[in-house]
């Protein structure tokens, strides 16, 4: 009589490869999104202290990453940039999934994107500089309106915005406090960012419904 091999041996070693395997993928791809959002907070950080034009290897010292993980993530200064506006927007977006009541949440969302504005001056002007910049930022001003447009509405109709006010208002509220703190010395800037809030505040919702 011969000898009968089972296969039950190999198809279990065939199971436990595939499923090391997988495990080992989602390990790889939680350590590369961690390893993203290193850089990308590292980036504002350094950005932020010692301005744009910093060498990128002090992000990667900062984030506590190789050169090589640095530069698999984003290839250049552009991307880098470009990858933390986008975070800015993703982030809107989940405030205003999770914001109970999406009409007030506008002028949180207001101050918050001056106040991101203002930390790193000259970021949306330095992509700008290049056609390939200013379709992204054309991509993502469009997805910006298109979240922020309904909120809006809301709030003018329930009278937390001036009955004048529209969407056009607020973006022009932001580049005139990036446009204007780029002619100012960073010494300065916190107050007369200060200042621009309190102006255009007082100018898009009306005082009496303002939550601060």
């Amino acid at each position: 009589m011969g000898v009968r091999f089972s296969a039950e041996p190999t198809t279990k070693r065939t199971r436990m490869s595939v499923s090391c395997g997988t495990l080992l993928d989602v390990t790889q791809r939680q350590d590369a999104q961690r390893n993203r959002e290193l850089l990308l907070a590292a980036g504002e950080q350094v950005f932020r202290e010692h301005g744009l034009h910093v060498p990128l290897q002090l992000i990667a010292e900062r984030a506590g990453v190789g050169r090589g993980t640095l530069y698999r993530h984003f290839p250049d200064r552009d991307h880098l940039a470009l990858a933390m506006i986008e975070r800015r927007v993703d982030l809107i977006e989940q405030r205003l999934a999770s914001a109970p009541d999406p009409a007030r949440s506008v002028e949180e969302i207001f101050f918050w994107i001056a106040d991101t504005l203002s930390a790193i001056p000259g970021l949306h002007p330095y992509l700008a500089s290049t056609e390939a910049g200013r379709t992204a930022l054309e991509r993502l001003n469009q997805q910006l309106r298109g979240l922020l447009a309904g909120p809006v509405e809301a709030a003018r109709a329930r009278g937390l915005l001036r009955p004048e006010v529209t969407l056009d208002d607020f973006v022009c509220s932001w580049a005139m406090i990036e446009g204007g703190l780029l002619a100012i010395a960073p010494q300065d800037r916190a107050r007369m960012v200060a200042r621009a809030k309190a102006l255009l505040g007082s100018a898009l919702f009306v005082p009496s419904a303002r939550s601060r």
